[in-house]
């Protein structure tokens, strides 16, 4: 056989993957993970790491006794000295941001961890990445120097989804693994994070494992073989014909979403509904309920189907006719509200712009749902989960707590449990009180300022109290939250800073700390469209705030001569907001002013 016919496969550690020059192929361009794969990555790769260490480890120990983690194939087409990735860029590269940040984190290490040249190389002084793409060559500069990318003109959709999954593994990595851990945990997924290579030496004989091992499975899936179970059950013809005509309707109105809907409906109506028990963050412990129902739910119902009430044929049926078809129906409304902007429900839309993963709000939102709930019912009990996750997102947000599965699935499963079945008011008590006997609260406010890692967050918050003052005080209902959030169309809203540059504004600070100290405050930031914020920025005297004048209330509210007309209601005086006279006090009494409306739109009362 010669060798252009020749297909090998052989595990690979990831140090032997990544120590290799890959080009990316034409059909595998595009980078387009999204902040659930780079979550769900580090979450499998913590618990796998955490579930074989133990206190006074050495790197030595990862070698001998750690257990090896498995990310899947990689296809390779080997074509003298170049070398394509057909298939596993997404992988390849999400693990390459994980290498940067890892590196950057321990920058300022005594004894640190080489991986360099597992994310590039040197030749005739250039560096070239590992995985090299000419196009993406500066954001990975920026990234691997720990610097700022500026993505205001940035089109390519690579390039943008880096930066953005390159930022969620800063927000999402856990801090357990950054002391002394971090060695023993970058030796582990050098050493026991293992890939299979398989690696062609033709495009063809590349692109047809490519296209047999994306394309052509017969596998049954999860669903399918769930399906399958429970109709196994039944005995008449008439109901197994009309049970499989409502799971094919029901399975085929989710797939308008995605393509992976059912499994998330799934693994959410089960954690919701039925399960009990999670498994513990100690060395060895093994997978419960909420984890069970996550990656084999099909037979997870079939070794508990006691326990969830299937007893009998007629159980069988119902569980369909019934639990099945009610619980489907909940879901496609989460869906609905998640992406139409409601009155009623307003809060599943927002958040979804800067929420919690869905495998803790799905099930924690259809928990509290009851098939005897009639439509009123149904409507405020998801209102009023939706407003608790909203105020919990922003509570720890502020606080500088990551809002990441890992660091909230003991939380949210805990409440799940707590809330499943409850009446109106008992779910509202228990909501409540979770939010009031909370570390994070809104006492911490002051302390809140901006850094690099915030951005994001602050854009939205600014969003979100435009939007309230906009809707709720004004009755305006001009203003929608997919303009103030869009990023990429000319006109964009942009979170915008009045000082910045010591040099420039020096005079109207006693000191340079003085300045810096006042950069930094949530006051010192407008949310405003890019032309203006354009214009904006050319100016460097008190006068520049006369170029808010055209915009929403919350920014016209500082604007000296339009002060009084502005709020004839006096809503935003009541809260603090006042004349913009110094820059200094100015974006002080702004930033007080913030902090009161903050504390108005996420009160606990709203729930």
């Amino acid at each position: 056989m010669s060798l252009s016919n020749n297909i090998q496969a052989n595990a690979r550690k990831l140090f032997e993957m990544l120590q290799n020059k890959y080009i990316v192929d034409y059909f595998q361009r595009e980078y387009k993970w999204e902040y659930k794969h780079i979550e769900q990555l580090l979450i499998d790769l913590e618990a796998s790491f955490l579930s074989n260490y133990e206190s006074g480890d050495l790197i030595s120990d990862v070698a001998a006794r750690y257990n090896s983690y498995y990310l899947g194939p990689v296809v390779i087409c080997e074509k003298g000295n170049n070398r394509s990735i057909v298939d596993g860029q997404q992988r390849l590269t999400s693990i390459t941001l994980l290498l940067i940040y890892l590196n950057n984190l321990q920058k300022n290490s005594i004894d640190p961890e080489d991986i360099t040249s597992l994310i590039y190389s040197r030749k005739s002084g250039r560096r070239s990445y590992n995985i090299e793409v000419p196009d993406r060559t500066k954001i990975l500069d920026a990234l691997f120097n720990n610097q700022i990318y500026d993505l205001t003109e940035e089109s390519d959709e690579s390039i943008r989804n880096m930066y953005d999954r390159y930022s969620d593994i800063e927000n999402i990595f856990s801090d357990e693994l950054k002391s002394d851990k971090l060695p023993l945990f970058i030796e582990w997924l050098k050493e026991k994070v293992v890939f299979v290579e398989i690696l062609a030496f033709t495009d063809e004989n590349a692109y047809t494992i490519f296209e047999t091992m994306n394309d052509r499975g017969l596998n049954l899936t999860p669903t399918e073989m769930l399906k399958g179970y429970l109709l196994t059950h039944l005995k008449e013809a008439d109901k197994i014909e009309e049970l499989n005509n409502i799971w094919k309707e029901k399975i085929s109105n989710l797939h308008k979403y995605s393509p992976q809907e059912d499994l998330e409906f799934i693994r959410a109506w089960f954690r919701s509904q039925y399960a009990d028990s999670i498994r513990s963050a100690s060395r060895g412990a093994e997978n419960e309920d909420f984890e069970k129902i996550g990656t084999r739910f099909h037979t997870w119902v079939k070794d508990n189907h006691k326990r969830i009430g299937l007893t009998n044929s007629n159980a069988y049926y119902y569980f369909i006719k019934g639990d099945f078809e009610f619980y489907s129906t909940i879901y496609e409304r989460i869906k609905y509200y998640e992406n139409n902007y409601t009155d009623e429900l307003e809060t599943l839309y927002l958040t979804s712009y800067y929420g919690i993963a869905s495998s803790l709000s799905y099930p924690l939102l259809m928990s509290a749902i009851n098939k005897l709930d009639d439509e009123e019912t149904i409507v405020s009990k998801l209102k009023a989960v939706s407003k608790f996750i909203d105020i919990l997102i922003i509570t720890r947000a502020v606080n500088y707590k990551s809002n990441a599965q890992s660091f909230l699935r003991y939380i949210i499963y805990t409440l799940v449990k707590d809330i499943r079945n409850k009446s109106l008011s008992e779910l509202k008590t228990i909501l409540k009180e979770r939010i009031q006997s909370s570390k994070e609260t809104f006492l911490e406010l002051e302390d809140f300022t901006y850094n690099n890692g915030n951005r994001k967050f602050i854009h939205y918050l600014l969003a979100r109290c435009h939007l309230f003052i906009e809707r709720q005080v004004f009755e305006n209902k001009d203003l929608e939250m997919s303009d103030l959030m869009a990023a990429r169309k000319y006109n964009r809203y942009v979170l915008t800073p009045v000082i910045w540059e010591y040099y420039k504004y020096s005079k109207h600070f006693e000191n340079e700390e003085s300045f810096y100290l006042t950069e930094k405050k949530i006051g010192n930031f407008v949310l405003i469209p890019n032309p203006v914020s354009i214009e904006f920025m050319g100016v460097t005297s008190t006068s520049k705030i006369n170029k808010l004048r055209k915009e929403d209330n919350l920014n016209k509210i500082i604007i000296p001569k339009v002060y009084e007309a502005v709020d004839p209601d006096n809503f935003l005086r009541t809260l603090g907001f006042l004349p913009f006279l110094d820059f200094k006090q100015g974006i002080e009494e702004r930033t007080i002013a913030l902090h009161n409306l903050i504390r108005e739109i996420w009160s606990v009362e709203r729930i």
